[in-house]
């Protein structure tokens, strides 16, 4: 049955599939300015080929890059909607008028203009703006700045950018290009370069870390790769959401999409089209755009290029290489590691996360794109998509503009400082953060030079100590293969942290450590507060279809089933332990009981998972904490489709939360859910409550919280080598000897 779920949302929510995917894609781009009369937006649930076809030839016009099986936005007139009721397709009104909307927007800017909150970038700017703006930096900074043109556009119009770096000769420099605005109606991927250029600017003269990279880097940066279509978008019988140039096809639909002209994987199929008025036309042949031609033309000018983003907007997302595969990319734990420190230090200002991951994952595969061909050159290349996750799309409300640049400074400078950072230490299952007593923790790292040096493969070490005094013990750190080490970090008995960093020579003499400076890890000993493992019930409150048992293995009309068993034991709290939930299913809960959580430190949440949700776009799945019967704070929430296919482990920090009071509950919430596509949802078992053991006392070796004759009693009578974790080993270096005992006497 087809459902009409009229909303008073904006344009934008429709957009939640991402930013390089969407784009309105009129074909009345020389029409008056009430082109859009008539014209709604909706959400499309698409079941099947046959449907889509038909609407196909009936001419809607779909508001992602390609059209395709399942939610699509599309652009709807009134024989539109009959012909979609007619085929039974689920439709969601999102905009019942675009010409309202864009009424709306444009008095929303000119009040945050007015208002001037956040300055230059209280409003987006048109390309006349920015490139006062360069100019007018160049003027006042010709020391560090200079302005430069990177090429001319079908329509006459100059591609500007400017290049940042410390006097003096910059030939040996390593050298980063970022640009926005590779499609014309994503304004805040023009904000967000300009910012960034306005920091450098500023910390070459207050920030001393931004001086010191300036003095090892070039930056280039290129806001509006796409004049001609920027432009457009704001003109008087343009069109606000073109997304394409504006080169002349000699017909009726104008433009090339330009981020699908690029020389690598050319008009490969994925995202791709031949068709002159689809929204991603890869053009009449590869680099056939005076944009692309002239951004692929200063990339071959910089011989000391190592790093690129190209900005866009939306989704929240740092898409790294391949885009046009799945395919593993060059140098992939590097990849990983700075898409992982951009996404952390993005979400370090405002909260907001930025997930990381390929387009494979996270959207959908793309060919001929700008950072694969810069990958393909031997760079590291990503897509940043910036805020918002969906809705309000490419019309950002102006107040979010500043949050968004300042976010995407942090990250930026992350890059800057990774590429002048010799070595890449990446940790693929994370650094410990509470372990048990008297183990020997082991994890991987991947060492891995980035421009430098070869490392040294047995001279890898880890420092540690227990607790933050005294000095650390060195142990060696175990080479696996390629850039994989295996870390064994000793944990303490008596319950003091394990406090340690890590160490690595290069060919060149240099030795390299993680953290920098004086920086730290710590994992602390882990104590159970308490723990559940689903063998019996433990009676915790529920709704809807939450229940205790056995799950059944069903499910799975999209996703994957229901698993047989728990993790441990047969039985798990799932949501619907039958098979899946349902359609517009509103939020349904499993909630523990009150827990004592008085006193206790650093309390962390674990559990094993079996979940499959779709992207919260339409479905929702939740982890959430109150204390004292407060109100209830997120933990966790699903940021894209998941599709476990077995169980997972996951851990959650609730200690910020817990330090508010003295009753914890924690629950799980299934929903709200959209009107299609179910998948199986939660399945829970072993949860656990860990935290930080109690401290103990340096020195002390029988734990009875006493430095005395006992213990150097126990060092002497042990001396010698030490096998695993031993108590006397009290500086963890593997042998009992001269530097626990001194340790002991001190402590006394």
């Amino acid at each position: 049955m087809m459902m009409f779920q009229a909303t008073v949302l904006t344009i934008s929510t429709l957009f939640a599939q991402g930013a390089t995917g969407l784009a309105l894609g009129l074909t009345l781009d020389q029409g008056p300015t009430n082109q859009y009369d008539g014209l709604s937006i909706v959400n499309a649930r698409i079941e099947s080929h046959s449907q889509l076809q038909q609407l196909r030839d009936a001419g809607v016009q779909p508001l992602t890059c390609f059209d395709h099986e399942g939610p699509t936005p599309m652009l709807f007139t009134k024989e539109h909607y009959k012909l979609a009721s007619s085929l039974r397709i689920e439709i969601n009104v999102l905009e019942p008028s675009v010409e309202k909307y864009l009424e709306n927007f444009a008095l929303l800017r000119a009040e945050s203009r007015t208002r001037g909150i956040g300055g230059w970038y209280s409003d987006f700017k048109t390309w006349g703006e920015v490139n006062t703006k360069l100019s007018q930096i160049e003027s006042t900074n010709p020391n560090i700045a200079t302005m430069i043109t990177v090429g001319t556009t079908h329509e006459g119009r100059s591609i500007h950018g400017i290049r940042i770096t410390a006097p003096g000769d910059a030939s040996s420099r390593k050298q980063i290009l970022w640009n926005g605005c590779q499609h014309a109606r994503e304004w805040v991927a023009v904000m967000v370069p300009m910012y960034i250029i306005d920091g450098l600017v500023d910390g070459w003269y207050n920030d001393d870390e931004i001086r010191t990279l300036l003095e090892k880097t070039e930056v280039i940066i290129v806001p509006i790769v796409n004049p001609d279509g920027y432009e457009f978008t704001y003109a008087t019988g343009g069109n606000r959401f073109w997304r394409k140039n504006r080169r002349n096809n000699s017909g009726s639909c104008e433009g090339v999409d330009l981020n699908r002209n690029w020389g690598y994987e050319w008009n490969g199929g994925d995202s791709t089209s031949n068709d002159t008025c689809s929204d991603v036309y890869v053009g009449p042949g590869v680099f056939s755009e005076p944009e692309t031609q002239a951004m692929r033309d200063l990339v071959n000018q910089l011989p000391n290029l190592v790093a690129h983003i190209d900005f866009h907007s939306y989704s929240q997302l740092v898409l790294e290489p391949w885009a046009s595969s799945n395919n593993t990319p060059p140098r992939e734990n590097i990849v990983k590691a700075l898409s992982g420190k951009i996404s952390d230090a993005i979400a370090s200002i405002h909260g907001e996360t930025y997930v990381a991951g390929t387009g494979g994952d996270l959207l959908y595969l793309a060919d001929g794109v700008f950072p694969d061909w810069v990958t393909n050159m031997g760079a590291l290349s990503y897509t940043i998509e910036l805020r918002p996750t969906g809705s309000p799309g490419f019309d950002l409300p102006p107040e979010q503009i500043l949050p968004t640049c300042e976010e995407s400074f942090a990250g930026a400078m992350e890059m800057l400082r990774f590429v002048n950072t010799p070595i890449s230490f990446s940790f693929p299952s994370g650094t410990p953060i509470l372990v048990i007593a008297g183990e020997i923790f082991e994890f991987p790292v991947h060492i891995e030079s980035i421009f430098g040096d070869e490392i040294i493969e047995n001279s890898a070490l880890l420092h540690v100590r227990y607790g933050d005094e005294g000095v650390f013990a060195q142990r060696p750190i175990t080479y696996v293969e390629g850039t994989e080490f295996e870390v064994a970090l000793p944990v303490s008995l008596c319950g003091l942290q394990s406090e340690y960093w890590i160490s690595v020579k290069t060919t060149d003499g240099e030795t390299h450590r993680y953290p920098q400076g004086s920086e730290t890890l710590q994992a602390g000993v882990a104590s159970e507060v308490m723990q559940w493992n689903m063998n019996t019930n433990p009676g915790w409150t529920t709704s809807g279809q939450w229940a205790w048992g056995t799950p059944s293995g069903n499910g799975g009309e999209y996703g994957n089933p229901d698993p047989t068993s728990g993790v441990t034991g047969q039985n798990v709290y799932g949501y619907n332990l039958g098979g899946d939930y349902a359609n517009n299913l509103q939020q349904t809960h499993l909630t523990t009981g009150s827990i004592d959580v008085s006193d206790i430190s650093n309390l962390q949440l674990t559990f094993a998972r079996y979940l499959n949700v779709e992207q919260p776009v339409y479905d929702h799945a939740y982890v959430s904490a109150r204390v004292d019967n407060g109100a209830w704070t997120t933990v966790w929430s699903n940021t894209l489709t998941i599709e476990d296919n077995s169980w997972q482990t996951v851990l959650y920090d609730l200690s910020e939360i817990v330090s508010e009071g003295s009753s914890l509950q924690i629950r799980w919430t299934m929903g709200e859910t959209d009107g299609a596509w179910r998948y199986s949802g939660w399945n829970i078992d072993d949860v656990q409550l860990l935290s930080t053991a109690n401290s103990a006392i340096q020195g002390d070796v029988n734990c009875d919280g006493l430095v005395n004759v006992t213990d150097v009693l126990d060092v002497v009578s042990n001396w010698g080598a030490c096998v695993g974790v031993c108590n006397e080993d009290i500086v963890p270096d593997g042998t009992i000897g001269v530097g626990d005992l001194l340790t002991v006497i001190g402590n006394w």
